[in-house]
């Protein structure tokens, strides 16, 4: 039960920090190269907060094949960034 909590909390964190981001991209009313939305930083980030949650509500009787593409998918895209 703890690890679930802590990967909720991570994931909440991470969704947290891609949101500040992206309202703060907004407010500046651009997307400019070197900011954390132009870089694809906050997609990164994003990305990964999707993983943990993904994780966190993962159970042994999951079936959901389309879930599990995606966590795939995630899992190779996070490789991938520098």
């Amino acid at each position: 039960m703890r690890e679930v909590v802590s990967q909720l909390l991570s994931a909440a964190a991470q969704f947290s920090g891609a949101v500040s981001d992206l309202v703060e991209e907004a407010r500046e009313g651009a997307i400019k190269i070197r900011s954390n939305v132009g870089s694809g930083d906050t997609l990164t980030i994003a990305a990964d907060g999707l993983r943990l949650l993904i994780e966190a509500t993962d159970s042994d009787d999951n079936t959901d094949a389309a879930v599990n593409q995606l966590h795939g998918a995630l899992i190779r895209f996070l490789e991938e960034r520098p």
